[in-house]
C-alpha cells in the first residue's frame, strides 16, 4: 500500500484521521489522477491558433499549397475556410483531408489541436 494515500480524511470531531484507505480506494485515486493528466481534445479551436501551431509544427506551407490547389467549389469554400474562419472544428472536412495529404494520423492532428488550445 502506498503512504502517499494511507488515510481517507482526518476526523474534525475527534481530531484524528478516519481509517485507512482500501486498495480500491487507492486504485480509484490513481485512475482518477491518470485520467485527470491525460490531455482532453477540444472539439474546435480558434483558427488563428491552429495556423500558428500549424507553423511551428512545420505544415503550414503544405496546407496552403493543399488548399491552394483544390479545384471547383470545394476549393473555394477551402481557402474562405482557411482565410476567415473564427474557429477550425476538429470534426471538419477540411481537417481530415489535411490530415490525409499531410499523412498524419488522427492523434498527430489530436495533438496539433491540444497545442492549439494552449497557446494565448
Amino acid at each position: 500500500m502506498s503512504e502517499e494515500y494511507i488515510v481517507c480524511g482526518w476526523d474534525k470531531d475527534i481530531g484524528s484521521f478516519t481509517r485507512p484507505m482500501s486498495e480500491e480506494e487507492i486504485a480509484q485515486v490513481h485512475a482518477d489522477r491518470a485520467a485527470a493528466a491525460v490531455p482532453v481534445v477540444p472539439p474546435s479551436v480558434p483558427m488563428l491558433n491552429a495556423r500558428l501551431a500549424l507553423i511551428a509544427a512545420g505544415h503550414m506551407a503544405a496546407v496552403k499549397t493543399f488548399v491552394d490547389a483544390m479545384p471547383g467549389v470545394d476549393g473555394e469554400q477551402a481557402r474562405a475556410y482557411l482565410e476567415y474562419a473564427q474557429n477550425v472544428r476538429r470534426d471538419h472536412w477540411l481537417v481530415e483531408g489535411i490530415r490525409q495529404v499531410l499523412d498524419l494520423t488522427p492523434a498527430d492532428i489530436d495533438t496539433l489541436f491540444i497545442t492549439s488550445a494552449s497557446i494565448d
